[in-house]
C-alpha cells in the first residue's frame, strides 16, 4: 500500500517542504530510499527498523521503496527518521488513516523506539507554515520552535507510540497537544549580571564603547592584561537596544541551527566569544559535505569579541574583510550554495606585544623590535581601515578600582544610547550609523566650512584613506547624536579622529 507523509528539513537557513512516499510490494525483503538522500538518511533504515519492532509494531517483511519529494534536493537530516518510520507503518494498514494529510512529522528516532529533538526546526517549521500547514507532530524539544513559528496545532511525541496515536485516535489526541501559554521562557541572565557599574576606572574606554554600541562601530582595545579589555566586552550587550521582532526571528533561526533551545525568542543580543586557536571553518563557516553556520553568523545582529586577536591565524582574521562589508557570507558544497547572514558589530582587544607591556608605565616590556612588529603586523592594514574605532587603555589605579560606584553604569549608558537613537530617528535615520550608504551620508554628514578644513587637513596628515575617511564621518554623525546635534561640528571631528589614531 502507498502513504504519503508531510515532513521537512533545512537548507541553509531555509527550511524546505519534503513529502515522504513509502510503497510496500511483493519481493524479497529489502528497503529503498531514493531522492538525493544522505549518508545519514541513509543510515537511518537502521534506526527505524528496530525503533518499530522495539516499539511493539510489526515490522514489514516484503519490499520497501520510500521516495523522498522532491528528488532533486539534498536530503542531509535525522528528522526525516520519524515520517519514514511512520510511512511505513501506515503503509501497512488496510485503511489509510484519513487525516495523514493534514500533518506534517519531523523527528529523530533512537533503537529503543524514542523521538529525539533535532537541530535547525524552526526553519523548518516557519516553511511549513507558510504553506499552510497547521498540525505538526514533534518531538518535546522542538515545541517551542513550533509555537514561535506559529504553527496552532502541535503535538508533542516522546516515542514512535506517542506519533501513530496522536495521527489514528482523535479523541486521544488532546492528551499530546502544546500550547504556547504552557511554556516556561529561560531568559538570559546577561542583561541582569553583567553591568558596567562593575568597571572602575576606564571612564574614557567606556565613552570609546558607548559610542561604538550606539552606531554598531568595530572597535579594537589595546592594552596591558587586567586592565578591564574584556570586562568592557562582555558588558555591551547590556546596553544594545532590545531587538525587533525581525530581528528576534532572524536570530532565533541561526540559534536552531546550532541546536533545541528554549529560549529562542530571547530579546538579549547575541555574544560570541570563540578561542583564539578556532578553526577558519568554526569562525567563517564551511564543512566537508554540507557548510554549517560559523562565530560570525551565530553572532548575527549582536557582538563578536574576539579577545587577543594577535594570536588568531591572520588568514582567519583576513576572511573578515568581506563579511564585514556584505553583512553575509556564501559557502560552496558539491554544487550547493549556502548563504549565512553575518551582521554583527565587530570587537576585538589584543596586547601591545607578546608579553603584555609594551607602553606600559608600571612594568618593562621584555619583546624585542622585531618580536613587537611581527605581533602588531597580525592585523593588515585593510582589517585596521575597516575598524572604526581603536582605544589604548592604561593600568586602572588603586585609587580608581576602590572608588565604589563613581562611574557610568549600564542604565545610564543604554538612556543615552536611547536619546541618541531617538534623535536619530527624528532626522529621519532609522539603521546604524556604520551602514550609512553614500546618499545618506550626503544628507546627514555635511560639513561646514571649517569642519571641511579640519578633515583636509587630517586626511593628510593621517594619510587617510577614502575608507577610513568615510568611517571617520560615521562615527563623527554618532557622537553628534549622543549630543543630540543636527549638524557634525569640529568637536565631534576632533573626538572621531582619536579612535583611529
Amino acid at each position: 500500500m502507498y502513504s504519503r507523509i508531510k515532513s521537512a528539513v533545512c537548507t541553509g537557513i531555509e527550511g524546505r517542504e519534503v513529502f515522504v512516499e513509502t510503497d510496500i510490494t511483493r519481493g524479497l525483503p529489502s528497503v529503498s530510499v531514493v531522492g538525493l538522500a544522505s549518508t545519514t538518511v541513509m543510515e537511518s533504515k537502521e534506526r527505524i527498523k528496530n525503533a518499530i519492532l522495539n516499539s511493539g509494531f510489526e515490522y514489514p517483511r516484503l519490499r520497501v521503496t520510500i521516495n523522498l519529494v522532491p528528488a532533486d534536493l539534498k536530503k542531509n537530516s535525522s528528522c526525516l527518521d520519524l515520517p519514514m518510520a511512520m510511512g511505513i507503518l501506515v503503509s501497512e494498514m488496510k485503511e489509510y488513516p484519513p487525516e495523514t494529510d493534514e500533518f506534517a512529522v519531523i523527528g529523530e528516532l533512537t533503537l529503543d523506539g524514542r523521538i529525539n529533538a533535532v537541530r535547525a526546526a524552526l526553519p523548518m517549521f516557519i516553511e511549513l507554515k507558510a504553506k499552510g500547514t497547521e498540525k505538526v507532530i514533534v518531538p518535546s524539544g522542538n515545541v517551542s520552535e513550533a509555537v514561535m513559528a506559529g504553527i496552532s496545532e502541535i503535538y508533542a511525541a516522546n516515542r514512535l507510540t506517542d506519533a501513530m496515536e496522536i495521527l489514528l485516535n482523535p479523541m486521544g489526541r488532546e492528551l499530546f497537544r502544546k500550547y504556547g501559554d504552557d511554556l516556561v521562557n529561560e531568559t538570559d541572565e546577561c542583561e541582569d549580571t553583567l553591568d558596567f557599574k562593575d568597571v572602575n576606572g576606564q571612564e574614557n574606554a567606556k565613552r570609546a564603547v558607548m559610542i561604538a554600541a550606539a552606531g554598531r562601530h568595530g572597535l579594537l582595545m589595546v592594552g596591558s592584561p587586567g586592565c578591564g579589555k574584556t570586562m568592557l566586552a562582555g558588558r555591551i550587550p547590556s546596553i544594545m537596544p532590545a531587538m525587533s521582532e525581525r530581528e528576534i526571528t532572524e536570530t532565533a533561526v541561526i540559534r536552531s541551527l546550532a541546536g533545541p533551545a528554549a529560549s529562542l525568542g530571547s530579546p538579549v543580543r547575541p555574544f560570541r566569544h570563540p578561542h583564539h586557536t578556532i578553526g577558519r571553518a568554526g569562525l567563517l563557516g564551511g564543512g566537508t559535505n554540507i557548510a554549517v553556520p560559523g562565530e560570525i553568523t551565530l553572532a548575527h545582529n549582536g557582538v563578536l569579541f574576539l579577545d587577543e586577536i594577535c594570536e588568531f591565524d591572520r588568514h582567519n582574521i583576513d576572511g573578515l574583510r568581506i563579511p564585514l562589508e556584505e553583512k553575509r557570507i556564501s559557502h560552496f558544497r558539491k554544487g550547493e550554495t549556502y548563504t549565512y547572514p553575518c551582521d554583527f558589530q565587530l570587537v576585538m582587544a589584543s596586547n601591545p606585544c607578546p608579553c603584555g607591556y609594551y607602553g606600559d608605565k608600571e612594568k618593562e616590556c621584555t619583546c624585542s623590535q622585531a618580536d613587537i612588529e611581527r605581533y602588531q603586523n597580525k592585523l593588515s592594514g585593510p582589517i585596521m581601515d575597516r575598524i572604526d574605532m581603536r582605544i589604548a587603555m592604561e593600568r586602572v589605579t588603586y585609587t580608581q578600582l576602590t572608588d565604589k560606584g563613581s562611574g557610568l553604569s549600564s542604565s545610564d549608558m543604554r538612556a543615552s544610547l536611547e536619546r541618541a537613537h531617538n534623535f536619530a530617528r527624528s532626522m529621519g535615520r532609522t539603521g546604524s550609523n556604520s551602514d550609512l550608504t553614500a546618499l545618506e551620508m550626503d544628507k546627514h554628514c555635511r560639513l561646514g566650512a571649517e569642519e571641511k578644513n579640519f578633515m583636509r587637513e587630517a586626511y593628510e596628515a593621517l594619510s587617510m584613506s577614502p575608507r577610513s575617511y568615510v568611517r571617520t564621518l560615521r562615527v563623527a554623525r554618532t557622537i553628534a547624536d549622543l549630543s543630540e546635534s543636527k549638524d557634525i561640528k569640529e568637536v565631534h571631528l576632533a573626538e572621531a579622529l582619536s579612535y583611529r589614531m
